[in-house]
């Protein structure tokens, strides 16, 4: 009796946006395809925390452990993490095949090359062969229906702080006090802060929604809240991130500051989704001149 077939991804030890826009959406464009070969397994290895970028679409997602990820000077960078002890990467692709060769047929087997030459090279996997149309597990739809109410138009706050980090914006909590005296915007609109635990800024006084206070479970995670959200969000504000990266994919408006225009308006931008960047390289934007840009974009909503 012949094996069944399986088509193998990962491992992915990038960054997030690298994976969620540059790889993930290879399995949704196999799943969506009109010729779509039939009974395929498809098996994912990847972090815990971003299973749902491949969620429903995948049959076996697999946890991929790395020993001090996301700590000291081990950081994703593109389709690497920076640091990472010579030869691991290696391992996890050669032990991870090895081990569903025993019951599956491999057919294919997708992974970034992460050469000093490839690691940073957009280009890796085609365009042509993604489909960015995600399926976040359901147990994130009920979280979220449980958590967030559905009455008013839902803004994001995307206030990435990563320590260390010469892109971050220290003025954050004087955004949410001007923010949350603004009794039109705080009457017309639901805000929800949304970031990674010790990656971003959170209101000190929890006068708004905050996605990484929602208790999760097996079945779910923040980067599956966070697609959930986007399919309700309306407009996404913060500095240039994954996040409002995200938000363009999900055709969601986008209100931005940063340093790379070109790279966070066109390049990421596919759908040529809205967006308003403010070039702002030093990240000192003033509170109040995010504030009013916001409005404006939100009074034209209502």
């Amino acid at each position: 009796m012949s094996k069944p077939k399986a088509i193998l991804f990962g491992p992915f030890v990038g960054e997030l946006y690298w994976e969620c826009g540059r790889f993930a959406p290879i399995l949704s464009h196999m799943v969506h395809s009109p010729k779509k070969e039939q009974d395929i397994k498809y098996i994912v290895l990847t972090r815990e925390e971003r299973f749902d970028l491949y969620g429903k679409h995948a049959d076996i997602l697999v946890p991929l452990k790395i020993p001090n990820d996301y700590t000291g000077k081990m950081q994703p960078d593109c389709f690497t993490l920076q640091n990472m002890k010579p030869g691991l990467y290696e391992e996890l692709i050669k032990s991870f095949r090895e081990k569903y060769e025993k019951k599956y047929k491999i057919i294919q087997h997708f992974f970034p090359v992460i050469t000093k030459k490839r690691f940073a090279d957009k280009n890796q996997f085609s365009r042509r062969k993604m489909h960015y149309v995600f399926s976040p597990r359901q147990e994130n739809y009920n979280l979220i229906d449980k958590y967030v109410p559905s009455n008013k138009p839902l803004v994001v706050l995307a206030p990435r702080f990563r320590e260390g980090f010469r892109r971050n914006w220290g003025r954050w909590q004087e955004f949410y006090d001007i923010l949350y005296k603004d009794k039109f915007l705080m009457d017309t609109f639901q805000f929800i802060i949304c970031g990674k635990k010790g990656e971003y800024i959170g209101d000190s006084h929890n006068r708004f929604l905050d996605m990484t206070k929602i208790s999760l479970n097996k079945k779910s995670s923040l980067v599956g809240l966070l697609l959930v959200i986007m399919e309700r969000a309306i407009l996404t504000v913060g500095s240039q991130s994954a996040i409002p990266n995200i938000s363009l994919l999900y055709k969601v408006e986008v209100l931005e500051f940063g340093n790379q225009q070109q790279l966070h308006t066109k390049t990421y931008n596919h759908f040529n989704s809205p967006i308003t960047f403010i070039n702002n390289p030093k990240y000192n934007i003033a509170p109040i001149d995010l504030l009013n840009k916001m409005r404006k974009l939100l009074k034209k909503k209502v």
